[in-house]
């Protein structure tokens, strides 16, 4: 950068919201616009959701999730966001931007959805190691650092490892997700008797955190929780 551009951006820090991309004077540690940060609580999942495992309710119905028997391996799922509108182009800005500016505001939602709750261990789900090369990051890791900031006592421990690449869960149907992450992941620490919060940016069909959670419980595991930023309604 120019000496000119440096002088600029500081006499005049522009920035554009993460979500609307409206250009606005930046400011100091926000990445959104006061627009955009009160249409976000829209996507809060609170009472529309599932109390245990966070899918999306239709009203007067059972979760469809649980009545095909829930998050296997899984005690409870937590997520602060419904995947649409202002949380999920954070998410989108995050995983594929990338840009680290849009962690916070997901992380500092997904430290108060656990609010009052303990664990031993917080691990992020693992890329494979060609995806994660290739990308330069794991978006899972980066929001469990940026989570820390938030919950300092939640040690961070990169206990699991992907074993094998897989097609994108998005391309693939409903059942396919489970047969396409089947065994997929293994733990490469000892968590023989902890409590552990496996975290995620987006909880669709659960298949990847329920391999995670197979990998971690037959490495001894005590209990697996699940936080992800967003859940797909």
């Amino acid at each position: 950068m120019k000496l000119g551009e440096v002088v600029s951006s500081l006499l005049f820090p522009q920035a554009r919201c993460l979500c609307c991309d409206e250009p606005r004077r930046k400011d100091s540690g926000q990445a959104l616009c006061p627009g955009c940060q009160d249409a976000l609580l829209n996507a809060k999942t609170d009472h529309l959701s599932c109390p245990r495992c966070l899918s999306f309710l239709s009203q007067g119905k059972v979760c469809s999730l649980c009545a095909r028997g829930g998050l296997s391996g899984i005690e409870r799922a937590y997520a602060p966001y419904i995947y649409r509108d202002e949380a999920r182009q954070l998410v989108i800005r995050l995983k594929f931007g990338p840009c680290e500016e849009a962690g916070p505001p997901l992380a500092q939602a997904m430290a108060q959805a656990i609010t009052g709750q303990d664990f031993d261990l917080m691990v992020p789900v693992p890329l494979y190691r060609d995806n994660q090369r290739e990308r330069g990051f794991n978006q899972a890791e980066l929001l469990a650092r940026i989570l820390q900031r938030f919950r300092p006592d939640l040690p961070l421990q990169l206990a699991l490892e992907k074993t094998a690449k897989t097609r994108r869960q998005s391309s693939l149907r409903h059942d396919d997700r489970f047969e396409n992450t089947r065994n997929k992941y293994r733990a490469i620490v000892d968590v023989r008797g902890k409590t552990i919060l496996l975290v995620d940016d987006v909880r669709t069909t659960g298949a990847t955190a329920q391999d995670c959670a197979r990998a971690l419980k037959e490495a001894g595991a005590k209990a697996i929780s699940l936080l992800t930023a967003t859940v797909a309604a």
